[in-house]
């Protein structure tokens, strides 16, 4: 007789754990899981565990994973190595007396002089830590620069970020994903169909993630970024790449802890249980 209650735990399992035990069961890992909810679970390699919370992963290190999540150092890294739009920072102008010595400008008309200096509208605005195109804007003059800016260092809003960025707006005709495990690209996607209109949340609009299967685009998409893994070797990666009007390629963002569901939802699950299977496999020869 099948247990209920076992079958119902099942179904609440996550996308990315549930392609993480079907890799483990296609190379042979033994695996348990933690919580009741199957969503935190430990891998049995040769070294021990190893342990997997939800998209949280054991294939970077822990500095790999904060450099993905904070764009402005990203933007530090990879200015001299690949093609990057510019990005200003700024630290939130009313920040504690002890953190003044980091703040490039003193006010927003101080920050708002600088980007006319260094940067031509449209500009893109948004906080350096944010996820899921929450806090990000498109700004067309000095004016929603500084809403933008006060939205982002509201102290009253669950979106504040003591840091935002000020980057080159590129007018895109195209933006992807490719992922990454140990510096072999696995697959890539092209993140909805109308990427030309600033679309920050583009799953939210219905748009569809459509796998690359062009294997021509998809070298190309790879060519691009392996110079980042001999300056900065990551276990696990997504790269945002836009394409221009011109063809030309730009890293947007490094994601340390992809998620997959908008993937999953329109394409087959192989492909992300592949990824999780190469990434094992190196983890464990690690």
């Amino acid at each position: 007789m099948p247990n209920l209650f076992t079958n119902e735990i099942k179904s609440q399992m996550e996308n990315n754990i549930k392609c993480l035990t079907q890799a483990c069961d296609a190379v042979g890992f033994e695996y348990e899981f933690i919580d009741l909810d199957q969503n935190f679970v430990r891998v049995k390699m040769d070294q021990g565990w190893q342990y997997f919370e939800l998209n949280k992963t054991p294939f970077n290190s822990e500095v790999a994973f904060c450099v993905c999540k904070d764009k402005s150092h990203t933007y530090q890294l990879l200015k001299n190595i690949v093609r990057v739009p510019k990005t200003l920072d700024f630290l939130d102008f009313n920040v504690a007396t002890k953190y003044s010595e980091y703040k490039h400008c003193n006010s927003v008309a101080a920050a708002l002089a600088r980007i006319d200096e260094e940067l031509e509208y449209p500009i893109v605005v948004k906080r350096n830590k944010g996820a899921l195109g929450d806090n990000v804007f498109l700004c067309q003059g000095a004016l929603e620069t500084e809403a933008a800016l006060k939205a982002i260092f509201n102290h009253q809003s669950k979106s504040y970020d003591y840091l935002a960025l000020a980057q080159q707006f590129v007018a895109t005709k195209a933006e992807y994903r490719l992922l990454c495990a140990y510096g072999e690209p696995v697959f890539a996607y092209r993140r909805g169909n109308a990427a030309s209109a600033f679309n920050a949340k583009y799953w939210e609009s219905g748009e569809q993630a459509i796998h690359v299967t062009d294997e021509a685009l998809f070298k190309q998409l790879a060519d691009f970024v392996a110079p980042i893994h001999n300056e900065f070797p990551m276990g696990w990666v997504g790269y945002d790449i836009i394409v221009d009007d011109k063809n030309e390629m730009y890293i947007i963002e490094l994601n340390a802890s992809p998620q997959f569901n908008n993937f999953i939802e329109t394409n087959s699950i192989e492909p992300v249980i592949e990824l999780y299977k190469k990434a094992l496999q190196a983890l464990n020869k690690a």
